[in-house]
């Protein structure tokens, strides 16, 4: 059993805070709003981002950062990509020495074009930043439903850490050395997404959505490994496999 601190309670960071407690983890979950915390407190569920997805008794919710992060083995930094930069640097000084932090939100920080997970390490220098991605709704995932995702990770024995802290026989966690590509499938993808939504809307069918998700990915997978990111990775869960789940 880990003791795991999940930075962030909407949607993402609930339906992870209910799996990493039906593995046997003792759960702290953080939100910066009061009357979330109360609401989560009295029902056991996040009534408005997660209806449905009933939480264990035992799951703790705090407002208190420094409770949610100290004495916990990993920290699952769940915040909207746009406060991961803010809730960050709160949270840096209660972190210490090889924490393990799991980036789970998907996006680039628009001002400086860095990765979630630079933007954390650049603000918690002394953390063992990683990052979990996939296709995977959130709401999907609070009830069980069979899921994929890649745990990325600077070093091996980390990237395993975190597979053995989520898996279970509906959540499959591969595991690979390639973060920035992995952040890059995940981010990227969304912009293919909003022309597949525009497509629907003005009434294009199947056949418009398969060439948007087929050359939408050949773009992104050029653009990645021109930044760094390698090939293979676009082929997979965090690639084509973020694209399909987004676009559908």
């Amino acid at each position: 059993m880990a003791k795991v601190g999940v930075i962030g309670a909407g949607s993402w960071g609930i339906a992870l805070a209910k799996l990493l407690r039906t593995n046997g983890n003792e759960v702290t979950v953080w939100s910066i709003v009061e009357e979330e915390v109360a609401m989560l407190r009295r029902e056991h569920e996040h009534i408005d981002k997660l209806p449905g997805v009933k939480l264990p008794e035992d799951v703790r919710f705090t407002t208190d950062l420094k409770e949610a992060i100290v004495g916990k083995e990993f920290l699952i930094l769940a915040v909207p990509s746009v406060f991961t930069r803010s809730t960050a640097k709160s949270m840096a000084g209660y972190v210490t020495e090889g924490q393990i932090i799991v980036c789970v939100a998907k996006g680039i920080e628009e001002d400086t074009l860095m990765t979630i997970s630079d933007v954390t390490e650049q603000e918690i220098p002394c953390a063992d930043v990683a990052v979990m991605c996939g296709p995977s709704h959130a709401e999907e995932v609070g009830i069980g439903l069979p899921t994929t995702v890649v745990a990325g990770a600077k070093t091996e024995s980390t990237a395993k850490k975190i597979q053995d802290l989520f898996m279970n026989e509906v959540f499959r966690v591969y595991t690979s050395p390639d973060v920035l590509g992995i952040e890059l499938g995940g981010a990227l993808k969304n912009v293919v997404a909003l022309a597949a939504g525009i497509a629907d809307g003005l009434g294009y069918g199947d056949n418009t959505k398969a060439a948007l998700i087929t050359r939408g990915i050949t773009e992104i997978a050029r653009l990645g490994t021109a930044m760094g990111g390698n090939f293979e990775t676009f082929c997979g869960l965090t690639g084509i496999g973020d694209l399909i789940v987004t676009c559908a």
